[in-house]
């Protein structure tokens, strides 16, 4: 039983290093004045976005996430509260708990994945440029890891309660 609970709390802390360190979000960095004002086309690529782009780490998203949270910037770091969210569902699965974590680790989805896609149609500051703001284009890679690592702790406890409840 301890080994199954360290194994997936081991592959769930591997996918959320992993979300620290690959590329999360791609954002254009776009020029205040972009909507409706003309922005030379050596400006722009091929479908007319800004060429200006940034890919935050999750390590990035995870500071600036606490930041947007301290600075108001509601609703896209809501997605941040999925990290709290997180840890304590492995503290519950730990603790043989595995309602509380499976609730918890859910939560932790729901919540990461719509406070993020929130940013598709809230722009954020860039910074502290005043002339420009970030426009999330695409989640990355290091997102889904993200949003993994809660999900192996929701579904190992619903897994776990399911076996519990047949013995």
């Amino acid at each position: 039983m301890m080994l199954y609970r360290l194994s997936c709390l081991g592959v769930s802390l591997f996918c959320y290093g992993l979300a620290q360190a690959l590329p999360c979000l791609l954002f254009f960095i776009v020029p205040n004045d972009f909507v409706g004002k003309y922005i030379p086309s050596g400006k722009l690529n091929a479908y007319g976005y800004p060429i200006d782009i940034y890919d935050y780490s999750g390590i990035e998203l995870t500071i600036a996430g606490l930041f947007g949270l301290l600075f108001m910037q509601i609703p896209p770091a809501l997605g941040w509260l999925a990290n709290p969210a997180y840890w304590l569902s492995s503290v519950f699965f730990m603790q043989q708990k595995y309602l509380n974590a499976a609730i918890a680790g859910s939560l932790a989805v729901i919540i990461g994945y719509l406070g993020t896609i929130s940013a598709f149609w809230y722009d954020l500051p860039n910074g502290s440029s005043p002339n420009s703001h970030l426009a999330l284009d695409r989640l990355l890679a290091g997102f889904w890891f993200w949003l993994a690592a809660p999900g192996i702790i929701a579904l190992a406890s619903v897994i776990r309660m399911t076996i519990l409840r047949r013995t």
